[in-house]
């Protein structure tokens, strides 16, 4: 058993030494999730001061005074960021998605002497917006019949038009089961691209045992009768244990310049980063034993691991995502493992609550260990009954 394990640790060392032979590469891999998840953080940012604004072009086609009005409402809105153009300005804009136009058309100073069961026909706002931004068109769709209707009242109240304002107000609380929790982007985005990088850098430690098989130093290891259980095992130590560093390192960072914390349990924390470690040395063995080639296991292996990333919500939070992409997504190890890290960060979970998402990742890390031994042991077996029935020949 001790000869077992000196093995085992052998291999360890072996492969740790070597993550660190080109340092400025090791370097370099530790760095880009930080350099990701920062990025990400900041185009995400929002603090609770800022306003977002609707970037929107107003057409005025007819310069009447009710017209102007309402132009110059929606010209001062605190929801819009507008402009006045002319109507083809506008429509390069909106072609380009860089606003929504708002038109407003020959016929609406009619609308100044309207009356609720007045007759005739009516004139009709058009709105200008790129295929891709529907969701802005109804956004503006919203501010602009608010800004007419609030006119409208003002024509025909005057200086009462404040006694339509709604005798209630809007209060907005967010129901979780810590109330001083608050989302945070940047948390989020670290969260994000530390799992995305541990499944690139458990890829790349698979593609590195793939060389390794095709090399004669993996023929003397097994002739010298190295169990193969040893060897995987020290594979996995050693995948792990960077994988560890880099969640150490990458929240090391995020702590000490943006402010994330793990203000949940340190315990599920580091119990997090055991099974995502874990995991990402289950996804090494598994591109091992079912890449083939390396070239083509890179490639299947960038496309699988960048969809478990997409559906699994580690670039943009899940809430953005349609619906059947989040009852996909529970399917997925990934997204597990992104719900147990936010728990434990920004959500504030106790232990109690992030051991479903312990146990879900680890039980994906221990099928994939299960399955790649598996077929590791049966290529090895094939391999060795060629090579003696060769050498028997």
């Amino acid at each position: 058993m001790s000869r077992k394990l000196e093995l085992t640790f052998s291999w360890a060392r072996k492969e740790w030494r070597r993550f660190w032979t080109d340092r400025r590469a090791a370097l370099m891999g530790l760095a880009v999730p930080i350099v990701l998840a920062s990025a990400f953080g900041i185009i995400f940012h929002r603090t609770p001061q800022h306003n977002t604004k609707l970037p929107v072009v107003v057409v005025l086609e007819e310069s009447g005074p009710f017209s102007r009005q309402v132009a110059d409402d929606l010209l001062a809105s605190t929801r819009l960021e507008a402009q006045e153009l002319p109507r083809d300005e506008a429509e390069a804009l909106v072609a380009r998605r860089r606003a929504v136009a708002i038109v407003l058309p020959r016929g609406l100073e009619q609308l100044q002497h309207w009356q609720p069961d007045s007759p005739g026909e009516r004139p009709v706002l058009v709105l200008l917006h790129h295929p891709g931004a529907s969701t802005e068109m109804q956004w503006a769709e919203g501010v602009v019949t608010e800004t007419v209707m609030q006119r409208l009242a003002r024509e025909a109240f005057g200086a009462d038009a404040n006694a339509l304002a709604p005798p209630f107000g809007v209060q907005a609380s967010a129901v979780t089961p810590h109330p001083q929790a608050q989302f945070n982007s940047y948390t989020h985005s670290f969260c994000g691209m530390t799992i995305q990088y541990l499944l690139l850098w458990g890829m790349e430690s698979g593609l590195l045992l793939l060389r390794e098989r095709q090399r004669p130093v993996w023929l003397r290891l097994r002739a010298a009768a190295v169990p193969l259980s040893c060897i995987l095992t020290g594979q996995v130590i050693a995948t792990a244990a960077v994988a560890i560093l880099q969640i150490v390192t990458t929240f090391t960072f995020g702590y000490l310049v943006f402010g994330v914390k793990i203000e949940g349990s340190l315990v599920g924390f580091a119990l997090l980063a055991v099974t995502a470690g874990s995991l990402a040395a289950a996804t090494g063995l598994t591109v091992a034993a079912l890449g083939g080639t390396e070239e083509r296991a890179r490639s299947v292996s960038i496309l699988l691991i960048l969809t478990l990333a997409m559906l699994g919500g580690l670039w943009v939070p899940g809430f953005l995502l349609p619906g059947w992409v989040r009852d996909i997504g529970w399917l997925l190890p990934t997204t597990w493992a992104m719900h147990g890290l936010e728990s434990v960060t920004w959500q504030r979970a106790s232990l109690m609550e992030v051991l479903p998402s312990i146990g879900v990742v680890f039980g994906f890390a221990s099928l994939l260990l299960v399955l790649a031994t598996v077929r590791l042991g049966q290529a090895e077996r094939t391999g060795q009954r060629g090579f003696v029935q060769g050498a028997m020949r």
